[in-house]
């Protein structure tokens, strides 16, 4: 009898497992059989997440605006207190192809003289991109790479204001020109950066030279040195030629230099840097009367960055004035400024402005750049 129960045991155990097999092999075929069928199904039947691609790269410029806002306080004349919106700034540039980018600046300013706001051109270029030899021409409205400061707008100076040498010589917001500009990498056996540039073309009418009624272009040529002095120090050392017409349809000639000294230990602490820059330059103006005018001009500033977002700096200024001999002015200025991000810069200058020809003053400047929009990098 026992013989008979071990076995009924063992029967029973094999059907269960026989019917267990059987019952995974019919899942298995369901699963295949569904999995068949939704294969077959059209595709719209089963909802894909969309994914937005760009075919094609984008057309659109970079545009960006960037606001001058002024309160001014001087010692000189009945009308102490000035507030005002000094300018507005609006840059259009893109790359119009693989050989060429361009570039457009429009100026809303207001007349120091009348009050009234007015809207002009500044630069309007078109630079080639792929051209040998390191070689680079620029065609169209431009300022002249003469010195250092005449090259940048008056918002990416770090003081409130231009140099006297440019604002005598050339104008408050520098000097401007219309024609070509051609650069080239010159090779050298120290394997430091030097770039040569020459322009030529018509001046915007200004203090030193003329849009001129004859043949008599204006020609501007520049050389750039570049040296590594350490990895926290770099050395930038240029030297400038400038002839042209004048007001008297004569012609005025310059020669100059400019020597920028930047310090900025990454490494220790970014928060901490120091820049000492200088430009002088000398001028020669005929006149109608067969005589020339020998005049010059010369600044020198350091600015300290004593934290994240604040600098300190000051400045000394010489300047004559062009055609103009034995009148001169000098200035000293101190400046604390305060950078919350890129886009925004607030400066607060002191100036003291001696003068021989009229009565010397001061006067406190506070100004407030702000900035919307994808800028294009200022030179180094």
């Amino acid at each position: 009898m026992k013989c008979v129960g071990v076995l009924l045991v063992l029967t029973s155990f094999s059907y269960v497992g026989v019917a267990q097999s059987l019952a995974d092999s019919a899942a298995i075929a369901d699963s295949l059989l569904t999995i068949e069928l939704q294969s077959q199904l059209p595709l719209h039947s089963q909802p894909q997440p969309t994914i937005a691609v760009r075919s094609v790269p984008t057309t659109n410029p970079d545009i960006s605006a960037i606001g001058d806002f002024r309160l001014t306080y001087v010692t000189e004349g009945n009308r102490n207190v000035e507030l005002h919106f000094n300018a507005l700034e609006v840059q259009v540039s893109s790359v119009v192809d693989p050989y060429a980018s361009a570039n457009f600046i429009f100026s809303f300013g207001k007349d120091s003289l009348n009050g009234e706001y007015s809207a002009g051109l500044e630069i309007a270029t078109l630079t080639s991109l792929s051209l040998p030899y390191s070689t680079q021409i620029t065609l169209g409205k431009f300022k002249p790479h003469f010195g250092k400061v005449n090259m940048l707008h008056p918002h990416a100076f770090s003081f409130v204001d231009f140099p006297l040498l440019i604002n005598n010589y050339f104008g408050e917001e520098g000097m401007f020109m219309e024609g070509v500009s051609a650069s080239i990498l010159v090779p050298n056996p120290w394997d430091f950066f030097q770039e040569f540039k020459i322009q030529f073309g018509r001046s915007e009418t200004n203090a030193s030279f003329d849009n001129g009624v004859n043949n008599m272009l204006l020609v501007n040529a520049h050389l750039d040195n570049f040296f590594d002095l350490t990895d926290n120090a770099t050395l930038n050392i240029g030297l400038s030629a400038m002839t042209g017409p004048n007001t008297f349809n004569q012609r005025t000639t310059m020669a100059g230099f400019d020597l920028t000294y930047k310090w900025k230990p990454i490494q220790f602490n970014a928060y901490q840097s120091f820049t000492w820059q200088t430009e002088g330059m000398v001028s020669q103006t005929d006149t109608a009367a067969g005589t020339s005018v020998h005049t010059y001009g010369v600044y020198s500033l350091m600015e300290y960055q004593i934290g994240k977002r604040t600098f300190v700096g000051a400045r000394f200024d010489y300047s004559g004035l062009p055609a103009v001999e034995q009148s001169d002015e000098r200035m000293v200025s101190f400046l604390l400024r305060f950078q919350p991000s890129e886009f925004q810069i607030l400066a607060l200058e002191f100036q003291n402005i001696n003068r021989n020809y009229a009565p010397s003053f001061q006067q406190v400047v506070f100004r407030a750049i702000f900035g919307i929009g994808t800028h294009a990098a200022h030179p180094y």
